[in-house]
């Protein structure tokens, strides 16, 4: 299959290696003048958690990369791996091309639909989001790749695409029918904890701020309590059910999680260097809570965590 990548930032790069090593034909598009960054390839460090493939992987990839699409060019899929408050202008470009090929959104969408349809149908995009991440370290990408693709719930027609390109690839489809609900529970379980994290930019440090590990954990239940009021049943979705322990038996966990488990340690790799990333998503989080009447005291108390700078 021919798929076209908005962009090459760490997502994007790390899925165009793994569907390039199953024998798909992967183009990258690129802002202009960013192209030749690319000559040389990028080195790859990845934590590789697909069925019967190696579990560390030191490897190279030679990136295709251009700075214009021809309009007519075909594509089976297009992938669009973007921050939330960037997904506009990445199908904005798209719009340019002729192509009918489906679009797969990669972001964390807590704002919704609408602005995704300013520019395509409902028919046309797929919302999704990886099981992957890291971070460049040095002159090297350090990241891990998991077995699932999660993908909403579209027609037969569509999955196919997808099943046959992942599945390529070692990686399966995890099908959410309700996709747009389950990426406001992971906005949901992430944005506190990240805005906590953002005080010392340092996991360990993090860890050892009870106070702070404890403002974030509340926090986070409020957010549920947004997700709530947006229609969402928190129940069926078993990932939640972290935030429904007591506190102590949380702290446990994410300790042990974050200190152990090397795929979350890649994984979140990037949220040192993502602060107008969580800016976004935490505005958006709040702008929700504003318009809902909904009083969230502990997460508007790490509000000045994400405006960069020292609080240490």
């Amino acid at each position: 299959m021919r798929i076209l990548i908005v962009g090459a930032g760490v997502i994007g790069t790390l899925y165009g290696w793994a569907l390039k090593e199953a024998g798909h034909e992967v183009i990258h598009w690129v802002r202009e003048g960013k192209g030749s960054r690319y000559n040389n390839g990028v080195r790859l460090d990845v934590l590789d958690e697909r069925k019967h493939y190696p579990k560390s992987n030191i490897t190279s990839y030679v990136i295709h990369c251009v700075e214009q699409v021809d309009k007519g060019e075909p594509f089976d899929l297009i992938m669009v791996p973007t921050n939330s408050y960037q997904t506009g202008q990445a199908l904005g470009k798209i719009l340019t091309l002729s192509t009918n090929a489906p679009v797969l959104i990669l972001s964390a969408n807590w704002r919704g639909e609408q602005e995704i349809q300013k520019y395509l149908p409902k028919d046309r995009y797929i919302l999704g989001y990886p099981d992957g991440g890291g971070t460049f370290k040095g002159d090297h990408l350090w990241v891990n790749l998991g077995g699932e693709m999660h993908v909403a719930e579209v027609d037969a027609a569509r999955l196919k695409v997808l099943s046959k390109l992942f599945g390529d690839a070692g990686i399966r489809l995890d099908v959410q029918p309700q996709m747009l609900q389950w990426l406001w529970l992971h906005n949901a379980m992430s944005v506190a904890i990240w805005a906590g994290f953002a005080k010392y930019k340092d996991v360990n440090l993090f860890l050892k701020d009870s106070k702070l590990l404890k403002q974030s954990f509340l926090a986070t239940q409020e957010c549920l309590d947004l997700c709530r009021l947006r229609g969402v049943n928190v129940q069926e979705f078993p990932e939640t059910k972290t935030f429904t322990y007591p506190y102590w038996l949380f702290v446990i966990m994410i300790r042990i999680l974050y200190k152990y488990n090397k795929s979350m340690q890649r994984f979140t790799a990037h949220a040192a260097e993502s602060l107008e990333e969580l800016r976004d998503n935490f505005h958006a989080v709040i702008e929700t809570a504003d318009q809902l009447g909904a009083a969230v005291p502990n997460l508007r108390l790490l509000t000045p965590y994400i405006e960069g700078g020292s609080h240490r």
